[in-house]
């Protein structure tokens, strides 16, 4: 029993199944181990050899009644009866199963009992007081209801660690869902955003708008293309942020933006993986509610690597008039959503407003 039940957990793919397995097979090996050590200190204690062909035939024929129960009970009536919530019927059948088999070993006692002439059976009958179930009988019925019992216990642990692993898979698959439906609704903002901008620059300089429109499509296929990753190189994403700066800058003249951009080093980023798109949307409502064509109007930006954290750094202007609403919007709302999926407690993002000032610091793990 305990060799067919390891050579069945080997060729079980799923690790729970092929775990609730090997542990019945070291329980089958403990069991028999010690009906054969029994049998053997029984033998000892005369001149017959202590493993014989015979003593092997008896372990199995003590061992069968447990392994119907075994049987009956982990392939029958917890899956159709107690894992589908049919108590009553699962105890009435339960029960019976250990009646049926308790009585199948008492006729088997009885009649072992009668074929040797002991005292107390068959038809030499001793009078006086007897007991009212014979040792050997009671130990089989305690046998009986360890093994169903621990059974149910392997069974329920094992089903109560399936239930907790496939709730965490479920809670995985929404958390990964919510990830792409975030990320999904970057682009179609992003787009919208340098849109609007191309199309004011056409009537101030077509020839500018045209430079920009190929820009725009470097972007584009950077983000069509490399940000489908989970995670890129932190320094893959600096460059994307530079070049999407450098874009914004054409739209607004010197004299009266003044934008610093401040990032590691490729060098100094190595082996460093971010998010993609992750500090797109700070950049961008910079520029949206930090730039006036009417008024003296800046944008610092500042991002570097501390022991095990990338931290970032927005600040910039405000001009409530530049662009209706709040600073942040949808942009900043989706990325508390997606920063708190990605790194649930382990990172801080804080934003500030002033009068005339919005700052945004950003921390996140590099690991």
């Amino acid at each position: 029993m305990a060799a067919f039940l390891y050579l069945y957990a080997m060729n079980t793919t799923t690790p729970l199944r092929r775990l609730e397995t090997l542990i019945y097979a070291g329980l089958w090996t403990v069991l028999i181990a010690f009906f054969a050590l029994d049998s053997m200190r029984a033998r000892s204690y005369t001149s017959q050899p202590l493993l014989t062909i015979d003593v092997v035939v008896a372990v199995c024929r003590r061992l069968v009644p447990f392994i119907l129960i075994f049987a009956v009970n982990n392939y029958v009536l917890v899956p159709r009866f107690l894992l589908r919530n049919r108590l009553l019927a699962y105890l009435a059948l339960s029960l019976a199963l250990v009646g049926a088999v308790w009585a199948l070993q008492y006729a088997a006692f009885a009649d072992e009992m009668a074929r040797h002439g002991v005292p107390g059976h068959g038809a030499h009958m001793r009078p006086g007081p007897r007991p009212l179930l014979p040792l050997p009988l009671f130990l089989d019925l305690v046998f009986d209801i360890l093994i169903l019992g621990l059974n149910l216990v392997i069974a329920l642990i094992v089903q109560r660690l399936r239930d907790r692993l496939e709730h965490e898979r479920l809670l995985k698959a929404d958390a990964e869902n919510q990830l792409a439906y975030l990320k999904a609704q970057i682009n179609p903002h992003f787009y919208l955003n340098m849109l609007n901008n191309i199309h004011g620059m056409i009537e101030l300089n077509p020839a500018v708008a045209q430079d920009m429109v190929i820009e725009m499509s470097r972007l584009m296929r950077y983000m069509l293309y490399d940000s489908s990753q989970p995670r890129i190189p932190l320094s893959a994403e600096v460059e994307f942020l530079k070049d999407y700066i450098s874009l914004m800058q054409r739209r607004f003249p010197l004299s009266k933006v003044k934008i610093c951009a401040d990032f590691p080093a490729a060098e100094a980023s190595a082996g460093v993986m971010v998010p993609p798109l992750l500090f797109l949307v700070f950049i961008e409502n910079a520029f949206k509610h930090g730039i006036s064509y009417h008024e003296t109007s800046f944008i610092t930006v500042h991002m570097q690597l501390a022991e095990g954290h990338v931290d970032f750094e927005c600040l910039n202007s405000l001009h409530p008039s530049a662009s209706a609403g709040e600073p942040g919007g949808i942009g900043l709302v989706n990325a508390r959503k997606r920063l708190a999926l990605l790194y649930h407690g382990e990172f801080s993002l804080e934003t500030r407003a002033t009068n005339n000032t919005y700052l945004t610091r950003l921390s996140i793990p590099t690991s």
